[in-house]
């Protein structure tokens, strides 16, 4: 049996962070998909720590400049704009639907286009089901601040899986390199893989736990995350 998380969220939403190199980029989270190992059920609604994983995925890129969720906009509803938000977080789908990680990054892309200010050098991408998102993206967000000269800062669990899900990109080859898959018979259904292979990768490992995702009902009750239309649904951590 793998031992269980540690209880709770040591950094929930507006806590301060540790102290980490100044690095401007935007965000992609990817909150869509059809969470088909949970029975159809969004994992960005559920509850840990008292916050739902997407308002965890969202703290943790509160330091970007403007973020672009990939996923429906009913998933609006668990996220509480901060009071001097100004527009910086924008929501989009990957078309076709469900077309995969590869499809939704290009479409969170296309929407931080639109941003006035410009592009920002480096991407952070990251999916809207880990738990411990902000302790998890903070090293990966000092490594490329020290490392300008790699494409990508790649998360690896402890076990050494690579996470490309949880990386920091930087935003130049990233876009040549999507450019050209679309070109070499387009993005649907491709894994990310395929893109992170024609990359510079630094890899980063994690210590145990901060990369664990939750794609299945028992490894969210590995997190004490229990199923919402079940018995006992309230968030043990103090959620409602």
């Amino acid at each position: 049996m793998e031992p269980l998380p540690a209880s709770g969220v040591s950094s929930l939403i507006g806590t301060p962070r540790p102290e980490t190199p100044e690095l401007v980029f935007d965000a992609v989270v990817l909150a869509g998909g059809r969470a088909s190992r949970l029975g159809g059920f969004p994992k960005p609604t559920l509850r840990f720590g008292g916050a739902t994983l997407l308002e965890h995925a969202l703290g943790a890129v509160d330091q970007a400049r403007a973020v672009a969720v990939v996923g429906p906009e009913t998933s609006a509803v668990v996220v509480q704009p901060p009071p001097d938000d100004d527009g910086r977080l924008r929501w989009t789908l990957e078309s076709p639907r469900f077309a995969g990680p590869v499809a939704a990054l290009a479409a969170g892309l296309a929407a931080l286009r639109q941003d006035p200010a410009g592009r920002a050098p480096w991407l952070a991408l990251l999916a809207a089901d880990l738990p411990r998102a902000r302790e998890a993206l903070a090293p990966l967000v000092a490594a490329a601040a020290a490392e300008p000269g790699v494409d990508v800062v790649l998360a690896e669990d402890d076990g050494g899986r690579a996470q490309p899900l949880l990386a920091l990109y930087r935003r130049a080859p990233l876009e040549r390199i999507l450019a050209e898959l679309d070109d070499d018979g387009g993005l649907a259904d491709r894994p990310l893989r395929h893109l992170v292979a024609r990359l510079t990768v630094l890899p980063l490992r994690l210590p145990p736990g901060l990369a664990d995702d939750v794609d299945t009902w028992p490894a969210a009750e590995r997190w004490g995350i229990r199923r919402p239309e079940g018995p006992g649904s309230v968030d043990p951590t103090g959620g409602a």
